[in-house]
């Protein structure tokens, strides 16, 4: 898995843009970051919901990981090793993400589609 196709997926779903997040390479919606590139590319932390981070993590424990801040009081995501983990995999943490900081009305649209 590669930048450029967690770029794809990410910029695939509605009114996502890319930007910075505390200088790090990241994409929004609605300036809602949901993905953030470590340095050197190899490594992303999705901030899906906790059922989905953990989810991924008993699936792929070698490539998955919990994210947790102020010692283990606030829940962030899931990170991931994008050099390890199939392309496969990552998209639907990449949409989980989009559907967790995404507005509803967004989603609501976006599964409406045709």
């Amino acid at each position: 898995m590669g930048i450029d196709e967690l770029r794809a997926y990410a910029l695939a779903l509605p009114e996502v843009t890319e930007g910075k997040h505390f200088r790090l390479h990241a994409f929004q919606v609605k300036d809602k970051t949901f993905i953030v590139l470590k340095e050197g590319g190899s490594e992303a932390i999705l901030h899906v919901d906790r059922a989905v981070a953990r989810a991924a993590v008993v699936e792929m424990p070698h490539v998955c990981e919990e994210i947790w801040r102020n010692s283990g009081r606030i829940f962030v995501g899931v990170r991931v090793d994008l050099e390890s983990v199939p392309g496969d995999r990552v998209r639907p943490l990449v949409e989980g993400a989009w559907r967790n900081k995404a507005p509803k009305r967004l989603v609501t649209a976006y599964d409406q589609r045709d």
